[in-house]
């Protein structure tokens, strides 16, 4: 246990020089702190991030490695890419610039999860001890905005997003929290784990109550959106866990127990927050049905037609500029000049962006953007499969990735938060723990040992 604690906390190479040491402290200093605070606070947040940069720029043994990766490469090309994308159409179109600028900077920001997993990759031990500070800070954010008023909307009812203010990304990111507590949950009943019943009944116990504790923060947030990408993705998680072992002839993983008493906590739930989630499920059914039999022009305005609306729209003005784009940040100037009741959240009031991250992303940065998107995440998928093939990855790592790219997919079907703050930087953890993987040298562990096995 001291051992795995020395090594998430302290540099485990010996440095060739005396700034090689300097930046790998700033750079795992940094690292804390941006996994503490990437879902509690901006500020802290940024100070990681700014920390890691530094020490990156400081290590020469960084560079070496990096320049070798093609992914690394490709995040470069689409950096370089929004950024001129961004310089030459600045003012073509009459926006905000400070808003233009503000979103060029933040789709840059998502690919620069290189910055995260260079430090993870130094030590194993460093990735677990990062994902429970992200989590932890995020548990953090959720308690110490939860005083008496807040208390009784909640009970009584109200859609919340409590220190987000989002509803949408604190029921996102709740549901991550979710995926990761049940591939928690599965590694501790893994029979290769040296631990007695009584260490066993506590962790399971724990754990449950953690999850029930985001589960209640999943149901609060009302999003139905994010309610239907974990249903896609908590499956991900025993599909990945009984097949993927197959491939290494390991011992299959007895999934009938676990099953059971997720699908038993899930029925509690929903017996215990029925009023809440039937309601909100239920509350545009007259909408569809009206779509369906008369048409989208006929319905009444709400939720789910108001995304359609977006979405004819974003298609539509996508086909004037298909190949580059409308550059970032100028949605909400473009749907503004339509002035169609329709594109509104309330008279006078447009969407600023368009309820759909991939029509989002092609809207903004064209067919060259989305191809150079569908790059990066063909290599970090090839790369993460490459990493568990070659055992740098242990199963349990694997499903809880995998689920956590489902539960982004589907939700981007319905949703654009990703240029949040809070949903960047749980982005650059997610990809920086894939690409980690990739970038570690440790050898694997012999096929079928302990090891191998967890």
């Amino acid at each position: 246990m001291l051992e795995k604690l020395r090594t998430s906390f302290v540099p485990t190479r010996i440095p060739s020089t005396k700034i090689e040491k300097i930046s790998d402290w700033i750079g795992i200093v940094g690292l804390y702190l941006f996994s503490f605070f990437s879902l509690l606070s901006i500020a802290g947040a940024n100070l990681g991030l700014g920390l890691m940069i530094i020490a990156l720029i400081l290590s020469a043994e960084a560079w070496r490695r990096l320049l070798r990766q093609p992914l690394w490469w490709a995040c470069l090309l689409i950096i370089g890419y929004i950024a001129l994308r961004a310089a030459w159409s600045t003012g073509e179109i009459a926006a905000e610039q400070k808003t233009q600028i503000n979103q060029a900077r933040d789709w840059v920001q998502l690919f620069l999860f290189f910055i995260p997993a260079w430090w993870l990759s130094q030590a194993p031990n460093r990735i677990p001890t990062a994902l429970t500070l992200m989590f932890g800070g995020f548990g953090l954010g959720i308690i110490t905005a939860l005083d008496g008023e807040m208390l009784s909307q909640i009970l009584q009812g109200v859609r919340s997003g409590l220190h987000f203010g989002k509803p949408i990304i604190l029921g996102f990111d709740c549901a991550a929290a979710i995926l990761g507590l049940i591939t928690l949950t599965m590694y501790w009943l893994n029979p290769q784990l040296e631990q007695s019943r009584a260490t066993l009944t506590i962790r399971l116990g724990l754990t449950i109550l953690v999850m029930l504790f985001f589960t209640q923060g999943l149901i609060i947030s009302q999003s139905r959106g994010v309610w239907l990408a974990i249903l896609f993705a908590i499956p991900t998680i025993f599909l990945t866990l009984k097949f993927a072992r197959k491939t290494r002839h390991q011992s299959t993983i007895k999934l009938r127990l676990p099953l059971i008493g997720i699908l038993a906590l899930i029925a509690l739930i929903l017996t215990m927050n029925w009023s809440t989630i039937s309601q909100r499920v239920l509350s545009e059914r007259q909408e569809w049905n009206t779509v369906v039999t008369e048409g989208l022009e006929q319905a009444p305005l709400g939720s789910s037609t108001y995304r359609l609306h977006l979405w004819q729209f974003g298609l539509n003005k996508w086909l004037e500029r298909p190949f580059i784009g409308w550059e970032p940040g100028t949605t909400h100037t473009l749907v503004e000049a339509e002035n169609d009741r329709a594109l509104q959240n309330s008279p006078g009031s447009s969407f600023d962006h368009l309820h759909n991250a991939y029509l989002e992303a092609v809207f903004q940065l064209g067919l060259v953007g989305i191809f150079l998107i569908a790059l990066i995440c063909g290599q970090m998928f090839s790369k993460l499969m490459e990493g568990f093939r070659r055992r740098r990855i242990s199963v349990y790592y694997l499903a809880f990735l995998l689920s956590n790219f489902v539960l982004i997919a589907v939700y981007s079907f319905t949703d654009f938060r990703h240029l949040h703050w809070n949903c960047r930087f749980y982005w650059l953890i997610i990809a920086g723990v894939t690409y980690a993987f990739a970038l570690m040298t440790y050898n694997a562990p012999a096929p079928g040992s302990r090891s191998d096995q967890q």
